[in-house]
């Protein structure tokens, strides 16, 4: 069958596509006369590799790197390969990170065209249908995305969530350790405040079993709040040590200051769950002390960002967001913090920064006083190369060339947040990262949040700069708070 027979598929939706793909496939029937045999033998192990797929599929043994194709940018030319699947979550989330074990035990559904392209693939791998090289450098593009954040405050139960903030070693035993080191000064004399104490209270009981004197704990959710005060009695706290009170921290009233607020509030964009108005109403209404540091844990939170390639991306230009298994057709996507091929191209750098103690919290928005800088660095696109060269799961020629093009390809910017618990002791002891160093993935209850800027991956040289201007607005403790991130690429 000849290749552009086997295109003819998507002449419809993707005509750029098949119009990219031109040159290669020119150049390759120019080759035919020399090289017939080898493309007819590729052809048909690719069409026996599509054949096992269908035939020899076993759920069980298979990892999330054999089910999904993409289009990798090469040069003019673009070519789709096998690489990983993705696993929708609600509200527009993702995780890839893990194996078919925990997806429904069904065969991949693989449509026609994909079968059909497999044998594209194969032959690419065996090196008989090169795509031209050499991407120029950009012109210099500008990209913006604007966003509302999920409902900040909302009062769905979700026991999945809660759980994976209970189980997220690093960030609970820090807290703990944290309360307890803040307690310790002044043993049964301390009032506590715990905002969003959540089903397991997880923090006030900490804080009770650390020698708080009371610790009201606030819970937004009815059941939540109930669910709380079982679990308070489970862990055979005195009556009367823990109060748990229903509604927000800005709705109620205590009767007395408190000597210390501890909460995990924060967004995987550390301000998406509304932190700046219940600090800035905690310090109003509840504190004893409201400017000084030692009145809060955490202490400090910021929101990194960095620029990224992601491989999906290519599927989610060629196909769309809801046929790539994305919910909203809009809106920055969520990805599991232990998602590998979220690359960075470049440091992260702080884009939100903010102390509790601070007199000065931001009142309705919040606006970056200087843009940011990154510049694509060598030593990540070497990195991330590898990586992707290890992740595609065949061998051939081009297979580094192919690796290269998808870790330079710049899909947009990640973010994911840091919490300073205290910072009078050095070093990363009271540190809670989302992200490991370098922005290395971890796990984490919290998500790194991609924005999509660029429709498709935009390749990208060493050293080029890309700019980024960030800005957000709060209308409240429930109203969503508004994202703004623009972007501007300039040539190497």
């Amino acid at each position: 069958m000849p290749v552009s027979d086997m295109l003819s598929g998507w002449q419809g939706a993707r005509p750029d596509l098949c119009q990219a793909a031109d040159p290669m496939f020119s150049n390759a029937q120019q080759r035919a006369s020399v090289k017939l045999l080898p493309l007819v033998v590729a052809f048909i192990a690719g069409f026996v590799i599509t054949l096992l797929t269908f035939v020899v599929w076993d759920p069980k043994a298979a990892t999330v790197s054999s089910s999904l194709y993409f289009t990798a940018v090469q040069g003019p030319a673009r070519v789709r390969l096998p690489v990983l699947r993705a696993n929708p979550q609600p509200s527009t989330s993702l995780d890839i990170s893990g194996s078919l074990n925990s997806l429904p035990q069904t065969p991949p559904q693989i449509r026609r065209r994909d079968a059909l392209l497999a044998p594209t693939a194969a032959a690419t791998a065996f090196g008989l249908l090169l795509p031209q090289r050499g991407v120029a450098a950009p012109v210099p593009r500008d990209y913006s995305l604007l966003w509302a954040a999920d409902s900040l405050q909302s009062t769905d139960f979700d026991p999945e969530n809660y759980a994976a903030m209970r189980d997220d070693e690093d960030r609970t035993s820090k807290f703990e350790k944290a309360i307890a080191r803040r307690l310790a000064h002044k043993p049964n004399e301390m009032v506590v405040l715990d905002v969003g104490t959540g089903p397991f209270a997880l923090l006030a009981i900490a804080a009770a079993k650390a020698g708080a004197k009371k610790v009201y704990a606030v819970e937004a959710t009815p059941e939540v709040a109930e669910l709380a005060r079982n679990e308070i009695r489970k862990q055979g706290i005195p009556d009367g040590v823990i109060e748990v009170l229903e509604g927000y921290s800005t709705e109620v009233e205590l009767p007395e200051k408190v000597d210390l607020l501890v909460g995990e509030i924060i967004g995987s964009v550390a301000t998406e769950e509304s932190v700046y108005s219940t600090i800035r109403d905690a310090q109003a209404r509840f504190m004893k002390d409201p400017y000084n540091a030692a009145s809060y844990i955490p202490q400090r939170v910021q929101t990194l960002i960095a620029p990224v390639s992601w491989p999906f991306h290519y599927m989610v230009a060629a196909e769309g967001r809801k046929a790539a298994g994305l919910v909203d057709e809009e809106g920055p996507i969520r990805l599991n913090c232990n998602e590998e091929t979220v690359a960075l191209m470049a440091d992260a750098q702080i884009m939100e920064d903010f102390r509790y103690d601070s007199p000065n919290l931001p009142g309705a928005s919040w606006e970056l006083a200087k843009p940011l800088t990154f510049e694509v660095s060598g030593a990540r696109l070497k990195e991330n190369t590898e990586a992707y060269g290890k992740s595609l799961g065949f061998d051939g020629p081009d297979v580094n060339n192919i690796a290269r093009d998808v870790a330079s390809g710049w899909s947009g910017l990640a973010m994911w947040p840091r919490l300073i618990l205290d910072e009078s002791i050095p070093g990363d002891e009271f540190v809670v990262e989302a992200r490991g160093k370098r922005g290395a993935p971890q796990k984490s209850h919290w998500q790194t949040v991609l924005a999509l800027m660029p429709p498709r991956p935009l390749p990208l040289q060493e050293g080029t700069a890309i700019t980024v201007e960030a800005r957000a607005d709060f209308k409240g403790t429930v109203d969503p708070a508004v994202y703004e991130l623009i972007s501007h690429v300039s040539a190497a």
